[in-house]
């Protein structure tokens, strides 16, 4: 009998020809749910969406909270407008053994094979360099990334402030990462920019920002061996 899938890792473990898209995962009660699953766009991972709003709905009261607060939206229905997964399936992605980091991108684009072109407007983040996910931490955390890059500018292995709470979404502040963690700076910022949800204020030059129809994605995933 042919295993269950809990994640878009073991779909692709079970059968590596396989190209990203919609596919049946099983959450910790073995209730089954339709997700979208991510190949191709960073070699050695895969990933399950999680969470993927437009520019208004991101800014909306309704998910400006950290992921600690349960807002499904349109679970049956995956979409790249005004979804989210209910946190107990968030939680049985991330305790799945086979998943070990989270990320955000903008305007991911599920028409095209590869789904990013680049990684421009790029988190991505190890479970183990974050443990508050599923939390609303009310405080900046310093957190080593794998990799960041906005509007252009990246690192690889620096510190940047994370931060959520009941009213903010998970996200980097940029003029305090410019003075904490490893002081990561990105030029031209507007006042109070945030970086990958809550968006406060809007910089036109991030590419999840540029107008209403962009979006920001969020995802849990791991490694693919």
């Amino acid at each position: 009998m042919r295993q269950r899938s809990k994640t878009c890792v073991d779909v692709v473990t079970a059968d590596p020809k396989v190209q990203n898209g919609y596919f049946t995962l099983y959450d910790a009660t073995s209730k089954p749910y339709l997700a979208y699953c991510d190949f191709n766009s960073d070699p050695g991972f895969a990933w399950t969406l999680v969470e993927s709003l437009s520019l208004p709905n991101a800014r909306s009261s309704t998910f400006r909270k950290s992921f600690f607060h349960n807002v499904p939206s349109n679970e049956c229905s995956p979409n790249w407008s005004s979804y989210r997964l209910s946190k107990v399936r968030m939680t049985s992605l991330k305790n799945s053994p086979s998943s070990s980091h989270f990320r955000a991108t903008c305007n991911f684009n599920s028409h095209n094979p590869k789904g990013l072109q680049n990684r421009r407007d790029y988190l991505r983040i190890s479970f183990c360099a974050y443990h508050f996910f599923l939390q609303a931490r009310n405080v900046h955390t310093c957190t080593t990334v794998d990799y960041i890059n906005i509007r252009g500018h990246s690192c690889r292995k620096c510190s940047v402030p994370l931060f959520s709470s009941n009213v903010h979404h998970l996200l980097i502040h940029l003029p305090q990462s410019k003075v904490a963690c490893s002081r990561y700076t990105v030029p031209n910022m507007v006042a109070t920019e945030d970086g990958f949800g809550h968006y406060h204020k809007i910089n036109v030059q991030f590419s999840c920002t540029a107008n209403s129809t962009t979006t920001t994605n969020w995802w849990i995933g791991g490694a693919v061996f």
